[in-house]
């Protein structure tokens, strides 16, 4: 069974260089070296790295000792929530940051959109937008009616204005599907990103296990290749020596036939 004669650095197990041992355990199993453990109780050899702290929030122990977050949290084991809601702002109107993710909301009058982000008036018909948002956000003004008449406005115009209003509403309409592009964009190169860490995370892990089961054939098998190459050997050199014999006894045998009529004629 497997023993590590020395312990390597904490939270170091790159390309650390490992003697192992042999000692007789009273029961089947592997004594890990520090910082790695078995995979399952039963499995070959010790290719689980562990860290020294837990990882929360379904982080993973990676091969260098370090906790691997999931999305939405960070910190050294994963213990602490990441607030979307200031860092990414992916709320068009008000944002509720929760464990490991957010919640997006809308103001009295509007509507969550199905993208779960964006708010329409609700008794727009789908296209209107909340001219008021990209005002305070982006500094782009409309204008309004002031005279002075009691009455529910939103953003109105004077009847003269009425091209000039519709033209800053479809650009602030392609403003809004531009952002919604970029934010699904930002989102799913983040997603890759993951998927691209967690994939070189199992090369690593495939290529230490390749590694262990290396080690295990050159122990298990380098003697008895050794005793086969110098059986093979004395197979050889007897081989060499019962031919030997047996041309020594052809020769002999030769001899003596051509020397047994001379006898007999004497």
């Amino acid at each position: 069974r497997r023993v590590c004669t020395r312990q390597p650095p904490a939270g170091n197990h790159a390309g650390t260089q490992i003697r192992f041992t042999y000692t007789q355990l009273s029961t089947p199993g592997f004594l890990c070296c520090p910082g790695w453990t078995q995979v399952t109780p039963t499995s070959y050899g010790c290719n689980r790295p562990t860290c020294i702290a837990p990882c929360y929030n379904g982080g993973i122990c990676g091969t260098h000792g370090k906790c691997n977050c999931p999305k939405g949290f960070t910190g050294t084991q994963c213990q602490i929530d990441v607030d979307e809601c200031i860092t990414e702002k992916p709320c068009a109107q008000i944002c509720t940051n929760i464990p490991g993710s957010y919640e997006c909301h809308c103001r009295y009058g509007f509507h969550l959109q199905p993208d779960g982000q964006s708010c329409r008036k609700n008794d727009s018909d789908g296209t209107a937008l909340e001219a008021r948002d990209l005002e305070n956000d982006y500094g782009i003004t409309t204008t309004t009616r002031t005279d002075g008449k009691p009455h529910d406005t939103e953003n109105e115009v004077g009847d003269g204005e009425d091209e000039n209003f519709h033209g800053i509403i479809r650009r602030l309409n392609k403003l809004e599907k531009q952002f919604a592009r970029e934010k699904r964009r930002e989102t799913e190169t983040i997603q890759l990103n993951t998927k691209i860490d967690q994939a070189v995370e199992g090369v690593a892990e495939l290529r230490l296990a390749a590694k262990n089961a290396l080690h295990f054939l050159l122990e298990t098998f380098g003697p008895v290749r050794q005793d086969m190459t110098n059986l093979k050997s004395k197979f050889e050199l007897e081989h060499r020596r019962v031919d030997y014999l047996i041309q020594r006894v052809a020769d002999l045998d030769h001899r003596l036939n051509g020397q047994r009529p001379g006898i007999m004629n004497g």
